[in-house]
């Protein structure tokens, strides 16, 4: 997913975007789940914009956005892991630790 939608205060197009990535992630799931031995990672590379969810109306299904920047933040971006190995991926640690967590799974 692009941060384009962020970084232009587009949360039309970012909510178009997250719910394409949840349809992704969900067929992958899916996939991961029956076959048993594939490790599904989903992260960011960064956080865009500093979206805040500030009210809305669930019935009409509607939010209130606000944006603390325009450029990338210093939020954390959450990593979720699904599969053989996704227990090394708790915590809190830098995001180029993720290539040596694989790394140490392929036992490269």
């Amino acid at each position: 997913m692009k941060d384009w939608a962020s970084h232009n205060h587009d949360t039309r197009y970012l909510l178009e975007e997250v719910l394409d990535l949840d349809l992704t992630v969900g067929v992958v799931l899916d996939f991961a789940e029956q076959y048993g031995n594939t490790l599904v990672i989903v992260t960011a590379d960064h956080e865009t914009g500093g979206m805040t969810l500030v009210g809305g109306d669930q019935s009409k299904r509607s939010v209130i956005v606000s944006y603390s920047s325009g450029g990338h933040t210093g939020i954390v971006a959450p990593v979720f892991a699904f599969g053989p190995g996704a227990m090394l991926f708790n915590g809190f640690y830098e995001n180029t630790d993720i290539f040596e967590k694989i790394k140490f799974l392929l036992r490269l």
